[in-house]
């Protein structure tokens, strides 16, 4: 595959891990922001906010080259991505199942692509964690 190619992206330096980390207190300091400051904001916006910043920070942390980038970190990152997007589809039809029972209905406030984009980059990242330690484990 050319490396010009739309389906290649290029992984960011290790030194973003850095960035992506200061994604993950950032919302927790805005949403108490905005509160102090008493603006007309919802709690759903407010999770909205949470989920938007933590997916930023897991997808660059995906994103995000490893120090020692070989061809089976290569086999690892692309196993994780599948992985996250098989478990994304349980856990938004699980969402969805609960909601229907609480609410008699599939739909809710709480699914935008902020919960999903989160969702997805969590699972993706908890998976490629988990293939680094089960290799380092063996």
């Amino acid at each position: 595959m050319n490396n010009k190619s739309i389906l290649h992206v290029p992984l960011l330096s290790p030194g973003w891990k850095k960035v992506a980390f200061l994604f993950f207190p950032l919302p927790i300091l805005l949403v108490i922001g905005m509160a102090v400051t008493r603006m007309d904001i919802s709690p759903d916006e407010s999770a909205q906010v949470i989920y938007g910043c933590w997916a930023i920070g897991f997808g660059l942390l995906n994103l995000s080259r490893e120090k020692d980038e070989d061809e089976m970190i290569k086999s690892f990152r692309l196993q994780a991505y599948q992985t996250g997007s098989y478990w994304l589809i349980w856990g938004v039809g699980a969402l969805m199942l609960i909601n229907y029972l609480r609410f008699d209905r599939i739909t809710s406030e709480i699914f935008t692509a902020y919960l999903v984009l989160f969702l997805l980059n969590a699972y993706v990242y908890a998976a490629f964690q988990y293939q680094k330690f089960m290799a380092t484990k063996d």
